[in-house]
Order: structure tokens, then C-alpha cells, then sequence
């Protein structure tokens, strides 16, 4: 019993650590998703530059591009993964209202 559970012990801890880092991934696209939608509602409002800062305020981390035209607002914001997980990014757009 003692041999099989010392052999086993490192696929148990290696596949732990996937799903781990998996969740974590996904939980940065939750929220560079909603730091998107957030952004683009501010960058409508208030404009580009209050959305920037506010979106580097919430989370720190996060590298964002703000494309305002007359009509729209698109805001796209993405987190680096760690390690081999590609980036978290989603893309908001929001309408200018005349």
C-alpha cells in the first residue's frame, strides 16, 4: 500500500497543480472580462483616460487599450497568464450616445 501511494503521489500533485493553475486562468478571464465592461461604460461617461485608471486601479496588473471613435467606445484588457498559460484578455464595447 505504502509503495503504490509514493508512486501514485506525484501524478496526484501534478495533475492538482493543472487544475489549479486552470482555475486561476479562468478566473482572470472573469474578471479582464469584467474590467472590460466596466472600462467601456466609464470611457463612455467619464472618457478614455478616467477608464485607464480605473481599470489600473482595480487591477494592477492589467495592460489596457481603449479605442474611442464618435460612435464607440472599445475597450480590451488582458492579463498575463502565469507561466505556460496564455493570456486572459475580453474586449468591451459600448455605444456613444448622442
Amino acid at each position: 500500500m505504502t509503495v503504490e501511494l509514493a508512486a501514485a503521489l506525484p501524478a496526484v500533485v501534478i495533475v492538482l497543480g493543472l487544475v489549479l493553475a486552470a482555475v486561476g486562468w479562468a478566473r482572470m478571464g472573469v474578471v479582464a472580462t469584467e474590467a472590460a465592461a466596466v472600462g467601456a461604460r466609464i470611457a463612455v461617461v467619464e472618457g478614455a483616460d478616467a477608464a485607464r485608471a480605473e481599470i489600473a486601479r482595480a487591477v494592477p496588473e492589467a495592460v489596457v487599450g481603449v479605442d474611442a471613435t464618435h460612435e464607440r467606445v472599445q475597450v480590451t484588457v488582458r492579463i498575463d497568464g502565469p507561466g505556460w498559460l496564455p493570456p486572459a484578455s475580453a474586449t468591451s464595447v459600448a455605444r456613444v450616445s448622442p
